[in-house]
């Protein structure tokens, strides 16, 4: 679903990395360093960078929290990441110009997982910088 990078640290695991991110893909969810897993960040630097904190979570918990704070602000915004059915949300992706997807538990995203962003690995820490949430993913509104 997202992409995942490794790197190895040369000597201590930093407290938080700068990462270029496009610059038209907002808003975007970084690492917080402050209470949660994630953090909202509406536009990136004048760099077209933004800071992401390490987290001690798993990308199980990544993901989990992405999708939570994507549906919250989806139905403040209106975004329309919810969708009924397969159909709508395969639509809706294709409309935006993702043609290949896929459908796993719910959630409709592309095969390519640089489009949804990345979470970076070293050492136990992860980075998560997801840059396409708005857009890049929609999931199956369940009764």
């Amino acid at each position: 679903m997202i992409e995942v990078v490794r790197l190895k640290s040369k000597g201590k695991t930093p407290l938080f990395m700068e990462v270029d991110v496009p610059p038209m893909c907002k808003p975007l969810l970084v690492g917080s360093s402050k209470g949660g897993v994630l953090r909202w960040v509406e536009t990136p630097s004048n760099r077209n960078s933004v800071l992401t904190w390490g987290q001690d979570s798993s990308l199980e918990e990544v993901v989990s929290e992405m999708v939570k704070m994507t549906i919250k602000r989806s139905s403040e915004e209106s975004w329309g990441v919810l969708q009924a059915d397969e159909e709508s949300a395969a639509q809706r992706m294709s409309d935006i110009g993702i043609e290949d997807i896929l459908i796993r538990e719910g959630l409709v995203f592309p095969r390519d997982p640089s489009i949804l962003g990345s979470v970076i690995i070293m050492d136990n820490k992860l980075f998560p910088v997801l840059h396409n949430v708005k857009r890049g993913i929609c999931v199956i509104n369940q009764p």
